[in-house]
């Protein structure tokens, strides 16, 4: 029953084996080098018959394409299709050499490697057929009356024993190729699940280090009364504005401006509370003192090596397009694509946000802010993708819900 069961699966592996052959790598270059070996012996055999031209005629055109192979491989774009041709006009040739140019059959005998070469480099699909092709026209031209009608006569032993011989090599070498690609299968599904079950291994070491610090950035918003879930929102805000833009080519850049946002105000758990809690107008000492949360920010975010840009938005979010910002004075496209967004972002909560001193700006001024901006403190394409968020509603403003 146990043996049943296994004869009954071989159809699902021959079909396993055929889809993945279908969409198999080929290595050209290894390719490349049997073919011109194989070439050279095909020289080598026939040397012996330079004298007979029309017996050596198709077997050194067969090893002059052979040995051409590799180094017209390299030049052609469709590789795979260019190879497929050289084997079907290998097959013409070898009945040619096999209806007139066969001698006692010893030049035929590097065809046994062939079969292999051919279902390991290119697999069932098209080892199936051309070795069927061979297979028959053996038997044909030894085992039948077109024997006696060749040019060539074939020895009895010869005629008998080759189709048979090439019988058993065509079945070794598709069983063999059938137990080989399955463990090849077998091995990269493993690979596979490997990769995963690594790859998540990883996101969930850096999203449970990147959780620690994000805690450090709600305590850092709980610290300033004035500024609760501000990181939050400029964390969303931000992956919109990098969406509308265009500048965000995937999910993990997305992920990364994500962060980055979240984290642009962790500088300021070195802020004494009593400046960052001021009513009152700061100094310009107290000032500088809040300036450098840029620099305190960047120095903290620089340690996490999972999120090597993160550290951007802390730093440089406080640059201006037009380099009158700080702490560096950079300027355009020298500021991190990160930053810039992030900037954008910043400076849209805080004219979205309730403070002590004024009430949320209306939707009117802060799209005025950012369209008559003209590229001084904000890069234009960010801050027309800021505006437009706000004008199709995906960025609600505040003052519109007091109003209601």
């Amino acid at each position: 029953m146990i043996h049943m069961r296994r004869i009954l699966k071989i159809p699902d592996l021959i079909r396993t084996v055929y889809d993945y052959e279908k969409n198999m790598e080929i290595d050209y270059d290894t390719l490349g080098k049997v073919a011109f070996f194989f070439g050279v012996i095909i020289y080598i055999v026939n040397f012996k018959n330079i004298d007979q031209i029309k017996m050596v005629l198709s077997a050194y055109m067969i090893g002059t394409v052979l040995v051409l192979v590799p180094f017209i491989c390299r030049r052609v774009e469709n590789k795979k299709a260019f190879l497929m041709r050289v084997l079907v006009f290998l097959g013409i040739m070898l009945t040619v050499y096999g209806l007139f140019g066969m001698n006692n059959g010893i030049s035929y005998y590097w065809s046994y490697l062939a079969v292999i070469v051919i279902f390991i480099e290119f697999g069932t699909p098209f080892g199936v057929i051309w070795c069927t092709f061979f297979l028959v026209f053996s038997i044909v031209i030894l085992c039948t009356p077109v024997r006696d009608m060749l040019p060539y006569h074939y020895s009895d032993e010869y005629a008998f024993s080759f189709p048979w011989m090439y019988a058993c090599d065509f079945v070794g070498a598709f069983v063999g190729n059938l137990f080989y690609k399955k463990s090849c299968i077998d091995i990269e599904q493993q690979d596979a699940k490997l990769q995963k079950e690594l790859t998540q291994a990883i996101d969930d070491v850096d999203q449970a280090m990147f959780d620690s610090v994000a805690i450090i950035s709600q305590l850092i918003d709980e610290k300033d009364m004035y500024t609760k879930e501000h990181s939050l929102r400029v964390a969303r805000y931000a992956k919109l504005i990098a969406e509308k833009s265009g500048y965000a080519k995937d999910a993990a850049e997305l992920r990364v401006i994500y962060n980055a946002a979240l984290l642009h105000d962790i500088g300021k758990v070195a802020v004494p509370d009593s400046i960052l809690n001021c009513d009152a107008q700061l100094s310009d000492e107290e000032y500088n003192i809040v300036k450098k949360h840029t620099i305190w920010g960047s120095d903290i975010l620089k340690e996490l090596t999972f999120y090597p840009k993160i550290f951007y938005g802390a730093r440089y979010h406080h640059e201006r397009y037009d380099g009158q910002g700080y702490p560096e004075g950079i300027k355009g496209k020298d500021i991190p694509l990160e930053a810039r967004i992030v900037s954008v972002a910043d400076t849209l909560d805080a004219m979205n946000s309730e403070r002590v001193y004024r009430k949320p700006c209306s939707k009117n001024y802060i799209i005025s802010v950012f369209e008559n901006d003209n590229g001084a403190q904000f890069e234009p394409v960010l801050a027309k993708a800021a505006c437009e968020l706000i004008k199709e509603g995906k960025i609600k403003i505040l003052a519109d819900d007091i109003k209601d």
